[in-house]
């Protein structure tokens, strides 16, 4: 019996591989990605709330704070504000826009998103 052979009885005895139980490694978490889409393209607000969170509110009404990862933790009312889009302009979760900021007359930053709260139109009032 040759190397071949004999690899394929060995797993064959030991049960082989049983991937009937495996899941998959980008298996999205339940905060990854909103139930519903905010779209990026016609935001009516964006306002800092704190050092690291931007609430944003698009013209239907959907509203979201996007947490914000190092280095971009460190807003104020003064910063510039904008938005870098990869592939559409849809925000459903933290990978699909980075946070563009600069203050003064400074060179933009570009900051991943650490995570994105949804919040209802009562919510989005309170700020």
């Amino acid at each position: 019996m040759g190397v071949i052979g004999w690899a394929a009885t060995t797993l064959a005895l030991l049960g082989g591989l049983n991937l009937a139980h495996a899941t998959p490694e980008t298996t999205p978490t339940p905060e990854a990605r909103l139930k519903t889409c905010l779209d990026g393209h016609s935001l009516n607000r964006r306002m800092v709330v704190d050092k690291t969170t931007v609430l944003i509110e698009d013209g239907f009404g959907r509203s979201a704070l996007l947490k914000l990862s190092k280095p971009c933790q460190n807003l104020d009312d003064l910063d510039r504000i904008g938005f870098e889009f990869i592939g559409s302009t849809q925000i459903c979760g933290r990978h699909d826009v980075k946070i563009l900021y600069s203050r003064f007359n400074e060179a933009p930053l570009r900051c991943l998103i650490e995570s994105i709260t949804p919040l209802s139109k009562a919510e989005a009032q309170n700020y």
